[in-house]
Formats: C-alpha cells, structure tokens, sequence
C-alpha cells in the first residue's frame, strides 16, 4: 500500500519541514510513502481539481477537516491496518489551504479526519499527520515508539 499526503502549499517553515521530513523519512522504512504539494488556486474548488487530479484512481481519499472523525492513535492504526489487510493499494490525505477544503471535495472523501478540535497552521497539520502515520505504523508492528 502506498500512503500520500496531499497539500495545498510549500512547507515554508523550516523547523516544520525538518520534523515533517524526520517522520517521513521513519515511515519510508514501512511503506512507500509520498508528498505532494499543489500550488494554491483562485477557488476552493480550483483546488479541488487539483487535488482530485494528483490521486490515482481508486485510492481510498481522507479530507482532514475539523469537522472530521476524531480517532485514538490506536483507532486511526485500525484505519491503516485495515486497509493494508483488505488490499488497498493507495490512500490519499488531503490538506487543504488556509480557506480549507472544498465543501463538495469534502463529501466526495470516503473518510473525513480530525486531527483536533481546535485549529492550526496547515503546516503543522501536516507535520502531525506524519508524525500519526508513522506511529500508527509502529502501532501497528508492535514497536514501542507509541508509548
């Protein structure tokens, strides 16, 4: 299975990019992992295409908003590892911009994700989403990083 995280924007911060790129780097050593960063449209929904148009088809797509599903690290492993089991070959997370995600994008993902009830930089969003795939991946190993 491969994993993507779909952004909109560069990492600009670079204390953020070094952490992000820490726990991207750990997550490789798992499975084939990718990061994809579009250029911000005009519209919500120009950024929408955009994003629509960096997945493959057939991958299971995650918008992560606030008004996703809020998961346990342990619960959101379940996520992976069911996946992994049932033979998906590709999911998609989508980071939207400042302005978020496209309301109709948003309800097109099979699955909608909260990382917090409350609101931060999407730089950081994308940092800690990492940072959760990679200790869902030791989770769901057995490893002791997610202690």
């Amino acid at each position: 299975m491969k994993l993507a995280i779909v952004a909109m924007g560069k990492m600009r911060d670079a204390n953020l990019r070094a952490l992000t790129d820490e726990y991207l780097g750990r997550l490789q050593h798992y499975l084939p992992f990718e990061e994809v960063e579009l250029r911000e449209g005009r519209t919500l929904q120009d950024e929408a295409t955009a994003m629509v148009g960096a997945t493959p088809a057939g991958a299971i797509t995650v918008a992560l908003n606030e008004d996703g599903k809020s998961l346990t690290s342990e619960q959101f492993a379940r996520w992976i590892e069911e996946w992994m089991i049932g033979g998906t070959r590709h999911v998609s997370f989508f980071i939207g911009s400042a302005s978020g995600l496209d309301a109709d994008f948003k309800r097109g993902c099979q699955r909608r994700l909260s990382l917090s009830p409350m609101t931060f930089p999407h730089e950081m969003a994308r940092m800690m989403l990492a940072e959760q795939l990679y200790r869902a991946m030791s989770i769901i190993r057995g490893e002791p990083y997610h202690k």
